[in-house]
């Protein structure tokens, strides 16, 4: 698989795209302003050199055009500056020639040095954008040394007032004006529209690397909670055993010497106990993350329910609600992974409704949305002020009692959720409690198998 180019490339090949545009549009531009100057305005300019000016434009621009698509790999940041600047050393000698065959600096379209400039600025580092801005304030002095003359422009009427001119009878204002008029707009319009792209481009960029920050910092969390699952159960898993052959030995002991009672009784429960410890050890890789959460199955949202519910111990009290034949969606998940997340939020909020010391279920209504499959887990405790809400998935947070929780269930949902694609969303409703969304993607829609 193809490596990403990095992050100031894929912008420059943004706007490398962008800027060859804006050259087609500039060579359609010049053209109806030769066809309009030489046709119904009839003013007198050489016409086949400014053609040739315009073909160079357009020869130069889809080579460009074919570079670009011929490339198998995305070209290195100095490739992209050299080409560019190129182009834009290009643009600025002809533009300087068409207005030397048309005026010079009396030109209104002089103006359209700005966009050139503008433009390096943005897209070239500095050393291309102040040679290219150097070599234009030459150019525009050089225009003023030695230039092809046009009568229209050399009008004295354009440089008075439009209300002096209504005055004495002439409502048509000069030509150059018109035209100084024309160019203005083109250049402000240009140039607006490239700076706020740009600025929209790098907010969202931002954004981007700011929910990097946040992905990679989340990472960094759930690799110390693997860390630290590991070495628990490493650690836990000898004196487990140990403490499992000396009771099983034990209880073996007592039956066979005719033992019948209370502590037979009670051996056998540590004995069960040990078991489930050993399970419980077992799934802490899955409950911080790690791959060992199991290979992604194809299951229906019932059979996530009901493995939810299973291990819950008052799953009596918690009421689901199917709505739009939600029972039978499939999704693609790790199913003990997925159900330890989702039976992590119904756990908190039984724990939330017996704070708040209420008698109510705990409500799992399952529905489809769109192409997902959307589970809204409600309580009907407390709720959570603003400060509580904005840190309620923070792992180690919690504002349970000690020992009464780790803080680690939304942390590890939010987790689980997000790699498959899918969505947590935790709210506080004004009518009291709290309701947490989870959206997952259906199975063979855009998301399955993160």
């Amino acid at each position: 698989m193809a490596t990403a180019p990095p992050t100031g490339s894929r912008r420059l090949a943004i706007n490398a795209e962008w800027f060859g545009r804006l050259r087609w549009v500039a060579a359609a531009g010049q053209l109806a302003t030769i066809a309009a100057v030489a046709g119904p305005l009839g003013v007198a300019a050489p016409v086949g050199p400014l053609l040739l000016l315009v073909g160079v434009t357009l020869v130069s621009n889809a080579l460009f055009s074919w570079w670009k698509a011929s490339r198998a790999a995305p070209p290195r940041r100095e490739t992209w500056h050299a080409v560019l600047g190129g182009l834009m050393l290009l643009d600025l000698v002809v533009l300087t020639t068409m207005l030397a065959l048309t005026g010079g600096t009396t030109n209104p379209f002089v103006f359209f040095f700005f966009v050139n400039l503008a433009l390096s600025g943005v897209v070239l580092p500095a050393r291309w954008a102040w040679g290219l801005s150097v070599l234009a304030i030459v150019a525009f002095v050089l225009l003023g040394v030695a230039h092809q003359p046009i009568d229209t422009l050399r009008n004295p009427a354009r440089l008075e007032r439009l209300l002096s001119l209504w005055r004495v009878g002439m409502w048509s204002p000069p030509l150059a004006v018109v035209g100084a008029w024309v160019a203005f707009a083109a250049c402000a319009v240009v140039i607006v529209n490239f700076t706020t792209r740009l600025t929209s481009e790098l907010r969202a960029s931002e954004r981007l690397r700011r929910r990097a920050e946040k992905e990679r910092a989340r990472s960094e969390k759930l690799e110390a909670l693997g860390t630290l699952a590991a070495g628990a159960a490493h650690e836990l898993a000898t004196p487990l055993s140990t403490i499992a052959v000396a009771v099983t030995e034990t209880h073996r002991e007592l039956l066979q010497s005719g033992h019948d009672g209370p502590a037979v009784e009670d051996l056998a429960l540590v004995r069960r106990e040990i078991d489930r410890c050993r399970t419980i050890l077992q799934r802490m890789a899955t409950e911080s993350g790690q791959p060992a959460a199991g290979l992604p199955e194809r299951l229906t949202a019932e059979e996530l329910i009901l493995d939810v519910l299973e291990e819950l111990p008052q799953a009596d009290r918690v009421e689901v609600v199917w709505r739009n034949g939600a029972a039978a969606l499939e999704i693609v998940a790790p199913p003990v992974a997925l159900a330890q997340a989702v039976r992590a939020v119904v756990k908190n909020g039984l724990d939330a409704t017996d704070e708040a010391g209420v008698d109510a279920p705990v409500t799992v209504a399952c529905d489809r949305l769109a192409n997902t499959l959307r589970l809204t887990i409600s309580d009907h405790g407390p709720g959570m002020p603003p400060e509580v809400l904005e840190r309620a998935d923070e792992p180690f947070f919690t504002t349970k009692a000690p020992g009464a929780g780790m803080g680690l269930g939304l942390f590890l949902a939010r987790s689980v959720v997000e790699r498959l694609g899918g969505s947590l969303r935790l709210e506080s409703r004004a009518s009291g409690g709290a309701a947490v969304t989870i959206v997952l993607p259906l199975a063979g829609e855009p998301g399955e198998g993160r």
